[in-house]
């Protein structure tokens, strides 16, 4: 079965290039996915590791002034404004991070914070979060300042020595470090580490601080990943690809188009054929080689039509002579013979009658049309009134319907399709002449309650000398020129011609020709 859906070429191309690009877009998340498959912390490199640093940042200064205790609940604000988890990671009570932290992030996170005493290393024990960060070494708190224990809090007063304020704090922080990215087994989110240097309340340089980030996705709320600039960019790709694309597929199609248009014209029998240049390319080619076809069977088509107008005009001379002779001979015959002579004076009439149906087709197709606007009911009735007597004719035409036409050549149209129904329907038959109007054209149909004729036969009965089977006999009559003269004279005033079967039975003909303006004067064929 045949699809009823239709593509136009700039569809089917634009299709392709859209298909093509999202191939594209998948090679590259393809290749994404390899890439961090093989390793998150890459990003750290780029815009990523900025971000994070960034955050970092912001979260050692709002950790200046707090203790270690109130470091977690300070950097809230910041890591809910960005959606993500973060705290700050103690490697002795993993369990305190508000979130359950993946067995692998847990590795990572150790493997980045400097050992301590008991992994066989020299350097001070990483304290852990909330331990008294005390003054450097040689200023100690006076006596009884100090925290009673080793995780009491900070001295609610000064102590004696160098003691920083904020600014001075902040002065000496070191930036904040990046040192991984990755995902959490099965799943469990995308995890962040970030070193953070707090110096402690006299300056002292502290061990780094693991801060740990986690989000849901791998975008990590433009922090981690920020999907957006490869967004607009696969959106900027494939804008300046449409732009760049599109033009030349447009006068593709454009040209076929007028292809298309001129292959229909010369179909329909127009072959004045005028396409635009082009440059040398296949459609350029075929372009010309269109021109060149319709040129050729112009030449052809006029020469047949003017041979077979000259022909018939120079067999009128010599069949008037024949006829003239038939006549003499029909005075000195006697009567037993004037059967044999009445046959060929039948035959010599059929050919007169064959020749000038000749020469009323060829007429017709070469004579210029003189268009004139008239009224419609007015022509239709003059017409049935000398054709058709002895039909049943029943006319049904608006009176003040007009049409713009060669009044000649429709009434010789309309004369040869009513002469068509005697023939072959009968002289008695019951004979229709409507008339349609649109806002455009006026639609003539003329219908009889005749056999008509088998379907496949509609698309060929306009052609010359084309009857049906049936209609192949004398008893009939018929040369197969009533019909083609009736195309030829309605294409002649710009109109159409379509064969019909009625669903009542029987055979019309519909005649299409553009409507005439109510101002214009009528004239009579």
């Amino acid at each position: 079965m045949k699809s009823r859906f239709h593509a136009s070429l700039l569809v089917k191309v634009l299709g392709w290039l859209l298909l093509h690009l999202l191939v594209l877009l998948g090679a590259f998340a393809g290749f994404v996915a390899w890439q961090l498959g093989l390793g998150l912390d890459s990003l750290l490199s780029g815009a990523a590791g900025e971000r994070l640093r960034a955050f970092g940042e912001s979260v050692q200064e709002a950790m200046i002034d707090q203790a270690p205790d109130d470091w977690n609940q300070a950097m809230v604000p910041l890591a809910t404004a960005k959606q993500v988890a973060a705290a700050i990671y103690d490697p002795e009570f993993p369990e305190r991070f508000p979130l359950t932290i993946p067995a692998n992030v847990i590795r990572r996170a150790n493997s980045t914070l400097p050992p301590g005493p008991d992994q066989g290393q020299q350097g001070p024990r990483r304290p852990p979060l909330g331990r008294f960060e005390g003054p450097p070494e040689g200023r100690r708190p006076p006596e009884g300042r100090g925290p009673p224990d080793a995780r009491g809090p900070m001295p609610l007063e000064k102590p004696p020595g160098k003691v920083l304020n904020a600014n001075e704090l902040s002065a000496r922080m070191p930036l904040p470090r990046p040192v991984f990215l990755l995902r959490g087994n099965g799943g469990n989110g995308y995890w962040a580490g970030v070193h953070l240097s707090i110096p402690g309340r006299y300056g002292q340089p502290m061990p780094p601080r693991l801060l740990l980030i986690r989000a849901a996705r791998l975008d990590g709320s433009g922090m981690f990943f920020d999907l957006k600039p490869w967004l607009w960019g696969g959106l900027g790709v494939l804008a300046l690809s449409l732009a760049f694309w599109t033009p030349f597929i447009l006068g593709i199609t454009r040209y076929l188009h007028r292809l298309t248009l001129a292959t229909d014209g010369i179909a329909a029998g127009h072959f004045e054929v005028s396409l635009p240049p082009r440059s040398n390319d296949e459609l350029g080619g075929l372009g010309q080689a269109i021109q060149a076809m319709a040129a050729r069977l112009d030449h052809l088509i006029s020469g047949q039509k003017r041979f077979l107008g000259d022909a018939a005009h120079e067999l009128c001379a010599p069949l008037a002579r024949l006829r003239t002779g038939l006549g003499i001979l029909e005075m000195k015959l006697g009567e037993n013979d004037q059967v044999h002579l009445a046959a060929i004076e039948a035959e010599a009439a059929e050919l007169a009658t064959l020749i000038n149906e000749i020469l009323a087709f060829s007429r017709a197709k070469n004579r210029p049309a003189q268009a004139q606007t008239f009224l419609l009911d007015q022509l239709v009735r003059e017409v049935a009134a000398r054709e058709g007597a002895k039909l049943k004719l029943t006319v049904e035409i608006p009176p003040q319907l007009q049409v713009t036409a060669d009044p000649t050549l429709l009434a010789r149209a309309i004369a040869n399709i009513l002469r068509n129904s005697a023939t072959h329907a009968g002289p008695v038959a019951n004979v229709a002449i409507t008339a349609t109007a649109s806002p455009s054209a006026v639609t003539i149909t003329i219908a009889d309650d005749g056999p008509g004729v088998a379907p496949e036969e509609l698309p060929r009965l306009f052609e010359p000398f084309y009857r049906p089977d049936r209609s192949r006999s004398r008893d009939t009559g018929g040369s197969g020129l009533g019909l083609a003269i009736v195309r030829s004279a309605i294409e002649v005033c710009g109109g159409t011609t379509s064969a019909l079967l009625p669903a009542g039975g029987g055979f019309a003909v519909a005649i299409t020709l553009p409507v005439g303006t109510q101002s214009a004067a009528v004239a009579a064929p």
